[in-house]
């Protein structure tokens, strides 16, 4: 089996209008998808606006509680714009710079409402 690249990754919330903040209205993602289901409760697929692998907003469980996804790595043409654009938004930043090792460069941390 030969993988082709990874299509979707779900991110568990605590509610969806709340990270429609983040993830649409600064982000910029747009929802493709947005269903209810019977067993699940609110599900949203939201796609970057370069298109890509999606992000699915699902509702937090007991096996997978909202704010227990980490490590996504979000890769932007501007930095600068990106961190003014989350502060303006109300989701604070943390910048690091690594000048060796691996990980040569500078990022952004932050978190969504639920700490995702």
């Amino acid at each position: 089996m030969a993988i082709a690249r990874i299509a979707s990754v779900a991110v568990p919330v605590s509610d969806h209008e709340q990270a429609l903040r983040l993830y649409r209205d600064v982000l910029g993602f747009t929802v493709i998808q947005d269903r209810v289901d019977p067993l699940l409760g609110r599900t949203m697929q939201l796609v970057a606006p370069s298109g890509g692998a999606s992000i699915i907003l699902v509702p937090g469980t007991d096996a997978h509680p909202a704010g227990t996804a980490v490590g996504a790595a979000l890769q932007v043409r501007d930095m600068l714009e990106a961190i003014e654009r989350l502060a303006h938004g109300g989701f604070p930043v943390t910048i690091q710079v690594s000048r060796s090792g691996p990980a040569v460069g500078a990022w952004a941390q932050f978190e969504d409402a639920d700490g995702n």
